[in-house]
């Protein structure tokens, strides 16, 4: 065979090998990310490791991704938290606007514990829907199951056509520290609806699932207390909790728990410490804590510092070139061990 045609057909071998090994899995190169959720979710920028687990799993061949937190604390399917003085549907409206700006190709949804938690006293403001999310069990998980599905036709509308999957994250379980924390056994009863629920909903919408209430051991939850929390107060995750939550929901979504695990300490830290800090940038990007002064009802006295937010992009896109040579860091040590 001529060498220059065996080289032609060795390439194309190669090339359709790569192309084979990047998808095989959810992520492919050049994805942009969204984490969208409450308070488990807008935490999880404080830590670092949902998101470097995501860069290490999707492998070496695939480059170039960029994650987009977007949680917010306390917010619902509704989202009731994203709205500073209106109702709502003005959150609902800013995460459609979030969303269309950040183009993303993958989203994440994480939603379901606040809702389980306040089935007798109602989660949400919306004047529609606040007396029947005061109802009861039922009535509380319908309008859930009912403000979940308008939320993913929502997350599509405002994703375009660019927008290649969505992955419905279960609640983890709570866990029962004992002395002066609640018990939080009828909690965990409710999340188990919920997230029968949600599996439910990404059936429906051919949508991955992670069931992290099982992954945690919600299914065996007897009441007990907790011999190894990784919860600070039965709720919100400590750092190591959130360690173990990527590591559940890397291997849910088909890929190898040991991209997350084995690494050289200095290399992930230096991996971590670098989206955190694009997180942070992030964060400021686009929720400034003057806001009301920058762009709402008090833009007049100090409008014209609107003009600062969008100078955090290029400090932003320079930390995704951080983290981009420090994830090739930790693959060139793999390769060389």
């Amino acid at each position: 065979m001529d060498m220059r045609l065996s080289s032609v057909l060795f390439a194309l071998v190669s090339l359709s090998f790569f192309a084979q090994a990047e998808s095989a899995g959810l992520l492919k190169s050049g994805d942009r990310i969204a984490i969208i959720g409450s308070t488990l979710v807008e935490r999880a920028r404080l830590y670092g490791h949902l998101e470097s687990a995501l860069l290490l799993a999707a492998g070496d061949k695939v480059n170039g991704l960029v994650v987009r937190n977007l949680g917010w604390s306390a917010d619902s399917v509704l989202g009731d938290s994203r709205s500073y003085f209106g109702t709502p549907q003005e959150g609902r409206d800013r995460l459609d606007k979030n969303i269309s700006e950040v183009k993303p190709n993958i989203v994440f949804l994480s939603y379901g514990t606040g809702e389980a938690m306040s089935v007798e006293q109602g989660w949400t403001d919306d004047a529609v829907a606040a007396e029947t999310s005061a109802a009861g069990l039922e009535k509380s998980l319908a309008l859930f199951v009912d403000g979940y599905q308008k939320l993913i036709d929502r997350v599509r509308k405002a994703g375009g056509a660019d927008l290649r999957g969505i992955v419905l994250l279960s609640p983890p379980p709570l866990e029962n520290h004992g002395g002066y924390l609640p018990d939080q056994t009828k909690n965990n009863a409710r999340i188990a609806k919920f997230r029968d629920a949600i599996r439910d909903l990404a059936k429906k919408n051919k949508s991955h699932f992670v069931d992290l209430f099982a992954a945690l051991g919600g299914d065996d939850f007897d009441g007990s207390i907790t011999e190894s929390p990784l919860t600070d107060n039965g709720i919100h995750f400590t750092e190591e909790g959130y360690r173990v939550l990527a590591r559940h929901i890397i291997k849910e979504l088909g890929y190898d728990e040991s991209s997350v695990t084995g690494l050289e300490a200095p290399a992930y830290l230096a991996l971590r410490e670098a989206v955190i800090e694009k997180n942070r940038l992030f964060f400021h990007r686009w929720r400034p804590a003057n806001e009301t002064y920058l762009f709402l009802f008090r833009k007049h006295e100090q409008g014209n510092n609107a003009k600062e937010i969008p100078m955090f992009d290029p400090l932003i896109a320079e930390q995704e070139k951080v983290i981009e040579a420090a994830r090739k860091r930790i693959f060139a040590g793999k390769t060389k061990n």
